[in-house]
């Protein structure tokens, strides 16, 4: 049995200056064998349909082993059934129906081609998955191109009818990239040429789907493979058709449009899945309630809130010290300062909690322009009541545990 993770899930307390104003608690171990005093917990979540737990940043080990504790619960108590990750659509669908011949290890490295999550930690929520026979479904959400499974896939998928074109999808795919050197070089006419060029291999590609479906089913590819394939690609020319110069790179542009495609996708997954309850893991900016001062970006959970109220309820982290992985390496951090989020909810001297922001009424830290944590370090200014529905604070974590490839 593995070492017991305990969470402290407080849902009330009176101030935030000793560990003895929590007026409710619950207990929760890793095994999911000792659930304690989870009635508060249950009735809190009782009406939402869409919880996102998001992390400051992707590179700490500790949150995600907390949130897959915490989708294990969902899941167990409260009926939680599918997990949208922030990784390509296509990569999840596609992995997500090779999933009986795929281990645990080859999923977690596939299903999503953002680094940080092949890891030891995500191949734990991978496993769970896999045990509950199909009950709880892990999906991706984003709208982006490169995503390497969904490459793989869509060359072999074709392959057997049309060997010559298989061969141009690697090269026509990765080709999006293009688009950001054209910006950054400021050539128009040929970012528009490439623009037109990929939204032209989608169509081509849909067309060989449309024309060979009997023969590729012979040859072994699935139907909901297919209608993953043409969603993907319906994505893409939704996302990407119109895109003009000066918008893939530019601030907040870039970002608007990318969480626009990811609002549209996680609402088509619950409009064709209307009794799904639906977890989003994310990094924080995209499941926010709203806005961050001086901000200007529209995220995907402003969108997400406005259109399904109080069924959507948004969970960002706060991690008080410890070491995050990012792309250029490692670094330490400790914030042992007060105008840090952490600082305060580290006064409560647990390890890990899970504040609920909804019923907290005080005026105190929460209502308070604080500093958090963001992606690769950067630190952002927000008051946490008006951006979050609740709060994931852990004391330390280090980074996650990649999986080394074979």
């Amino acid at each position: 049995m593995n070492k017991i993770l305990t969470f402290i899930i407080a849902l009330s307390f009176c101030s935030c200056n000793a560990q003895t104003d929590f007026n409710s608690t619950i207990e929760f171990s890793s095994d999911l064998e000792n659930f304690e005093n989870i009635l508060a917990l249950k009735e809190a979540l009782q009406s939402v349909e869409i919880i996102a737990l998001g992390e400051n940043t992707h590179g700490l080990g500790e949150v995600f082993k907390a949130k897959t504790e915490l989708v294990k619960f969902l899941h167990q108590e409260l009926g939680f059934d599918l997990v949208l990750f922030e990784s390509g659509y296509g990569d999840g669908a596609l992995a997500w129906e090779r999933l009986d011949s795929l281990s645990t290890k080859e999923f977690t490295n596939v299903f999503s081609s953002n680094f940080y999550y092949h890891s030891e930690e995500i191949e734990s929520l991978v496993g769970y998955a896999k045990s509950q026979n199909g009950k709880l479904k892990i999906q991706g959400f984003d709208c982006q191109p490169q995503q390497n499974y969904l490459i793989k896939r869509m060359s072999e998928v074709v392959l057997p009818v049309d060997p010559i074109f298989s061969k141009k999808v690697s090269l026509e795919m990765r080709s999006f990239n293009n688009l950001y050197q054209y910006e950054n070089g400021k050539d128009t006419l040929a970012f528009y040429n490439q623009r037109d060029r990929f939204i032209g291999f989608i169509s081509e590609y849909d067309k060989l789907l449309d024309k060979n479906t009997s023969e590729l089913l012979q040859y072994g590819t699935t139907k909901s493979e297919i209608n993953a394939l043409k969603k993907s690609n319906e994505i893409f020319v939704s996302t990407y058709s119109k895109v003009n110069f000066g918008e893939m790179m530019s601030w907040p542009t870039s970002a608007n449009i990318r969480d626009k495609a990811s609002f549209e996708i996680v609402k088509w997954f619950k409009e064709n899945n209307p009794k799904s309850k639906i977890i989003i893991w994310a990094q924080n900016s995209h499941i926010e309630n709203k806005t961050k001062p001086n901000y200007n970006v529209n995220w995907m959970g402003h969108n997400l809130k406005k259109t399904f109220g109080d069924k959507y309820y948004s969970i960002g982290a706060i991690v008080y010290s410890g070491k995050n992985l990012n792309n250029n390496g490692t670094f330490d951090f400790e914030h042992n300062d007060s105008e840090y989020f952490a600082y305060h909810l580290n006064q409560f001297q647990k390890e890990k909690f899970v504040f609920d922001l909804r019923k907290h009424n005080k005026q105190d830290f929460t209502n308070q322009l604080l500093l958090g944590m963001e992606s690769n370090g950067n630190t952002a200014e927000f008051i946490a009541k008006d951006r979050f529905d609740g709060l994931l604070f852990i004391k330390y974590s280090d980074i996650p545990t990649l999986i080394r490839k074979e």
